[in-house]
């Protein structure tokens, strides 16, 4: 199967692709757990983490993936669906929280302490995302082109990077600022910005290998010439 470079002209989601849907549940997973653990703090020498510090950046490993192999396009528009998903999930969880308790059930303080506040992660995430996200693939689409298809690690890491230094502000202040002081943000801020560095070096290889493995099984490798990079037009 020819390698197709025309990504504005033919949309893979239309060529019966074979592992984007897979994808696609992964990134969703990766990010609805990112949610779910976002106010369960860790500590590991020494180091105080947000939960979703461990998972999120997987939503970074998929989305380079995919806008590499994809294009632009299918990666914006599965950043929107996901948002959209997202702010569902969240509702639906503060929706159900809010529900009056059995007389025999005595956790509504446990669910509220762990999953109440959960919808101003969500927001946060949301804002956040709206520029990083489409930044990160923007970056990885432009710098493709560029580079005529190489350096797919160097790519990803900077693009990474430099997204991650937005999602992780925006995050923290919105998301935290109702349970820890500005001293816990700035740490917790610090701590996740150093990790988040430390998982795109290493990432990027399982990233880089599966693109690799997508473009041969899928026949599809593409290029985003005379791509409309407005995050808000989604064609």
């Amino acid at each position: 199967m020819p390698i197709d470079t025309l990504s504005y002209k033919r949309d893979p989601l239309k060529l019966n692709s074979k592992y984007l849907l897979i994808i696609i549940m992964a990134y969703f997973v990766a990010i609805l757990s990112a949610d779910v653990v976002a106010y369960k703090f860790v500590s590991i020498g020494g180091i105080t983490l947000s939960g979703a510090t461990i998972v999120f950046p997987l939503t970074y490993l998929f989305s380079d993936v995919i806008t590499e192999v994809y294009g632009y396009n299918i990666a914006k528009k599965i950043i929107w669906l996901s948002l959209i998903g997202e702010l569902i999930f969240s509702m639906i969880i503060k929706g159900v929280i809010s529900l009056p308790s059995a007389n025999f059930e005595n956790y509504q303080n446990a669910f509220e302490l762990t999953d109440g506040s959960m919808y101003l992660f969500v927001i946060g995430g949301i804002i956040g995302n709206i520029t990083s996200s489409f930044l990160n693939i923007y970056l990885i689409s432009k710098w493709k082109i560029l580079l005529s298809g190489r350096l797919f690690w160097i790519r990803s890491i900077l693009s990474t990077a430099i997204s991650e230094l937005l999602i992780i502000g925006v995050a923290v202040i919105i998301g935290f600022s109702n349970r820890l002081s500005l001293h816990q943000q700035i740490t917790v801020f610090s701590w996740a910005y150093f990790i988040e560095i430390i998982y795109a070096c290493v990432f990027v290889w399982p990233a880089w290998a599966l693109s690799l493995f997508l473009k041969k099984s899928e026949g599809i490798d593409s290029y985003d010439y005379n791509v409309n990079y407005n995050p808000f037009k989604i064609s």
